[in-house]
């Protein structure tokens, strides 16, 4: 039996007096778009030979890896399409003989299976999203043999 919005009101009201509780089935939340992220790490270019220093501790790549200096564009790449995330920053020649830039994508789009990092014209593996959310991804690049 279908009761009129106005006695149903009155039943509910009848019932609470009785001392019963009355729920009423909320519409399930509507999940918004995944928001988001920051991805952050380094790209780390692992031959003395491929880099050249400066006098201050910095550092730029050479031969093919001339495209990595400070301000090298950072992209991720998602499903296919890549996305302008950054740049690198604070290239310094370490001691181990590597050259590190910084690198924070922002923007990133988050809720997707594989991600992967382009500095330059070179990128990284692929990561999953667990893998690339909420810590530091180190992209190594070394040149070819």
């Amino acid at each position: 039996m279908c009761l009129p919005r106005t006695s149903a009101v009155v039943a509910a009201a009848v019932l609470a007096l009785a001392g019963c509780t009355v729920t009423t089935a909320k519409p399930a939340p509507q999940r918004s778009a995944d928001p988001a992220f920051v991805m952050s790490g380094a790209v780390v270019i692992e031959a003395a030979t491929a880099f050249r220093r400066d006098d201050h501790g910095g550092c730029a790549g050479t031969g093919d890896f001339a495209d990595l200096r400070d301000g090298s564009p950072v992209l991720v790449e998602v499903d296919g399409g890549k996305v302008p995330a950054g740049q690198l920053t604070d290239g310094r020649a370490l001691m181990d003989g590597t050259c590190r830039f910084w690198f924070a994508a922002r923007s990133v789009p988050a809720g997707h299976d594989q991600y992967r990092v382009w500095a330059g014209r070179h990128s990284s593996p692929e990561y999953g999203e667990a893998e690339v959310k909420g810590s530091l991804v180190t992209v190594h690049l070394a040149p070819s043999t």
